[in-house]
């Protein structure tokens, strides 16, 4: 069984290495494309001396969903594969996970869940509902379909990684993921979350980002524009293309508000 894993890092050599070490921890047959968005602290250097990793250098302006593009546009055009995994280097994961891919259903996507330090669910599956609005989906979920996902670990059998576009040039570094998700589902493939969690994986603070309700409205809504925020015009197109003009006007809006009212 031949799986290629694909992800992308930026200055924290060790979380990354770590990632690459343990998951080729598994007798299926494992090769790495690992994006660099241009970190200067010796990750480049470490990955390269390492077997079956491939690194594509970035120039520092990639970001997440910029990285996986690149990732994803060099496994198509250079690998083959029965599965293509995307994954996140600060995860740890399970041992062996990949070795459980060889039973699945090769019709679908697979979502790996990831807990926290607690052991309480930090990502998972996202499932719609009532518009915009949506559930995580855990591996104790009664119904594991879902409709989109966090790409901490996701599982893609070549079939569906081939036939289904990349993920979307609009995204810079959030929404990607999402985004990507929902064009698998729209296709007509459907998504379910494992029934093991994938790893461990701490939920990002909202300190320090536009969430954080100690901050000013000037420095919130600042944040909130940057690239690693929500800056609008990914948001109004995520919307847009995926829940219809009349949800991009009235909820690209509601960030702003919800920024005002310190909420």
């Amino acid at each position: 069984m031949k799986i290629v894993v694909m992800l992308t890092c930026h200055n924290r050599k060790a979380k990354t290495i770590n990632c690459i070490n343990g998951l080729s921890l598994n007798e299926a047959e494992t090769s790495f494309i690992v994006v660099d968005d241009g970190s200067n602290d010796g990750t480049v250097e470490a990955l390269e001396s390492m077997r079956d990793v491939t690194v594509i250098r970035g120039s520092g302006n990639l970001f997440y969903s910029g990285g996986m593009r690149k990732a994803m546009e060099y496994a198509r055009a250079n690998t083959e594969a029965e599965f293509y995994v995307l994954a996140n280097d600060d995860v740890i994961f399970e041992e062996g996970i990949l070795d459980k891919l060889s039973v699945l259903d090769r019709s679908k996507v697979y979502v790996g869940a990831m807990r926290d330090q607690k052991g309480n669910c930090s990502y998972g599956g996202i499932k719609y509902y009532s518009g915009i609005h949506y559930n995580t989906v855990t591996p104790d979920s009664s119904d594991r379909s879902c409709d989109t996902f966090n790409a901490n670990f996701v599982v893609v059998p070549s079939d569906i990684f081939r036939s289904v576009p990349i993920m979307d040039e609009h995204y810079i570094h959030s929404l990607g993921d999402f985004d990507y998700g929902l064009s698998i589902k729209k296709v007509g493939y459907q998504i379910e979350v494992l029934e093991q969690y994938a790893g461990i994986c701490d939920n990002n603070s909202a300190l320090g980002t536009w969430n954080d309700k100690t901050l000013s409205v000037r420095d919130r809504i600042r944040l909130k524009e940057s690239v690693k925020g929500a800056p609008f015009k990914p948001w109004f197109y995520f919307l847009k293309k995926n829940f219809g003009l009349g949800y991009a006007l009235i909820y690209s809006i509601t960030p702003y508000i919800k920024i005002w009212l310190g909420r």
